[in-house]
């Protein structure tokens, strides 16, 4: 009996030693980066190969649309501090990555998809090259590239090479704030300049989304400081009320009675849930989190264990221990907060989670080996499969990632130089209207019922027979029509009778 169990689990190693025998190879051979030259030139090369092409065959996508158009409203209608869509004013949150936008468009002389993808792909860049660099102060070349790697390969992060919306921005603006901080901790030179940096880098990822995801440096640097460093306390207070004096700045100079309402509904203060629907919820965003965060979901667990386990040996001035409360604590709030919350909103943690990859990579590559190598394999797959689409699946069928470029150079042919008119709120996909360089104007659809003079619109169908009814001698010329965001909408001339 004891022979025949001791020989089911020599078979048992036998397979898994198989099975893990490629991985260990792919271990081995990365480890052997630690002999490259140029390391920082991995991570560069890494990062070009998923945004290119792919960055230029996708169309404009998801929050794009709306904030290209915020941008032009700051560059062409004076929009600059209070956020304009399209004559729509738009006051739920500060809007850091539009202003950049806008900046970069009054240089090349208009806004495009490029004034808003360019500076976003230089964040992205930075971000993985901070990464690089705080693992290289602390660990070799090859754990330094895997963490900058295991960043750019997240499922929630690695969308954004073909969309640029706030959440990387964000994300590396505090990141950098935390960079600073630690430098400073662990030269034991944290200078005023260097809070007021901080200071002024937090301040800037409050300006980007709002006040909330802050917490993320807030709440993660805040924990470390009381556990290791309380002698800090006085300037990171100080540093964390002058952010929060500059954000608050611009919600007091835009404050119009009802926004408050406005900025609870964003903050998700006012959409609580309750009961099995908060069960649910909060089950589906610790599922999303395992998934979108591999591959550091992998290696989280035994890194807090290390954590915890040096924080009571006393270690001083630990890397590990400040990434772990960075990526963890503010994420815990959100996986309790009673209300509907997606992975995204934890976008800062994964900055702090790959640095704990790499940190991972150097301390057990060879204690735990096969740890480290299904991380790996996760990494490399993710990446894989991404280089499939950028360099196979888009470039052979370009035309399933544009429906939105198509879809607003047929409106632009139609304009002839006229202007248009959308319906107000979020009833008309933006994306397509990046393509779009006549003046727009977003209004209600009893205002497009009062026309005197004819007028080319934009409209969903529901929203063509709503107009009229409203006004039923109003006669309506169908210039064509368009399918954006999976909408089907219409290009119309407006006449009014007479």
């Amino acid at each position: 009996m004891h022979v025949d169990q001791a020989s089911r689990r020599s078979a048992f190693g036998r397979l898994r030693d198989i099975a893990f025998a490629p991985g260990e190879r792919m271990l081995s051979g990365f480890s052997g980066l630690d002999r490259s030259r140029w390391p920082i030139l991995w991570v560069v090369c890494f990062f070009l190969v998923q945004a290119v092409p792919a960055t230029i065959i996708r169309a404009a996508n998801l929050e794009e649309g709306r904030i290209i158009a915020i941008a032009r409203g700051a560059l062409e209608a004076g929009h600059g501090l209070t956020p304009f869509v399209y004559g729509e004013r738009f006051a739920e949150r500060p809007v850091l990555l539009s202003w950049i936008a806008a900046l970069f468009g009054e240089t090349t002389g208009d806004v495009t998809l490029w004034s808003l993808r360019i500076p976003h792909l230089c964040f992205f860049l930075a971000g993985a090259l901070l990464i690089y660099s705080l693992l290289r102060s602390v660990a070799g070349k090859s754990a330094a590239i895997f963490g900058a790697l295991c960043w750019i390969s997240m499922p929630v992060v690695a969308p954004k090479f073909i969309n640029a919306e706030p959440d990387i921005v964000l994300s590396v603006l505090l990141f950098g704030a935390f960079y600073v901080w630690w430098q400073g901790t662990r030269d034991e030179g944290l200078t005023t300049g260097r809070w007021l940096c901080i200071s002024m880098l937090v301040a800037l990822a409050g300006l980007t989304k709002g006040p909330q995801e802050v917490a993320y440096f807030t709440l993660g640097v805040g924990a470390y400081i009381l556990l290791k460093q309380r002698d800090q306390i006085p300037a990171f207070v100080a540093a964390n009320i002058g952010a929060g004096l500059i954000i608050g700045a611009w919600y007091g100079l835009v404050y119009k009675p009802g926004d408050v309402g406005t900025w609870e509904a964003h903050s998700r203060l006012t959409q609580t849930t309750t009961g099995l629907t908060t069960i649910l919820g909060h089950m589906d965003f610790a599922k999303s989190l395992a998934v979108e965060f591999l591959p550091g979901s992998i290696l989280i667990g035994p890194a807090i264990m290390i954590a915890v386990r040096r924080w009571r040996d006393n270690t001083q001035h630990d890397l590990l221990l400040a990434a772990v409360l960075y990526s963890v604590v503010c994420t815990l709030v959100l996986l309790v907060w009673p209300g509907k919350v997606a992975a995204r909103y934890a976008m800062p943690g994964t900055m702090t989670l790959a640095v704990i990859c790499g940190l991972m990579f150097e301390n057990w590559r060879h204690s735990h080996p096969r740890v480290i190598v299904s991380a790996l394999v996760v990494t490399c797959m993710i990446f894989g499969g991404l280089l499939v689409r950028g360099w196979m699946v888009m470039p052979i069928a370009p035309h399933l990632f544009q429906e939105s470029r198509l879809a607003g150079q047929a409106i632009a042919a139609a304009l002839q130089e006229r202007p248009l008119y959308i319906a107000s709120g979020d009833s008309t996909d933006h994306n397509m209207l990046v393509y779009v360089r006549e003046p727009i104007s977003a209004v209600a659809l009893d205002d497009l019922a009062k026309l005197t003079t004819s007028a080319i619109a934009v409209l969903r169908p529901e929203h063509q027979r709503a107009v009229l009814q409203m006004r039923p001698e109003l006669q309506f010329v169908e210039k064509g029509n368009v399918v954006s965001g999976k909408t089907r909408y219409n290009i119309v001339e407006i006449i009014p009778p007479g």
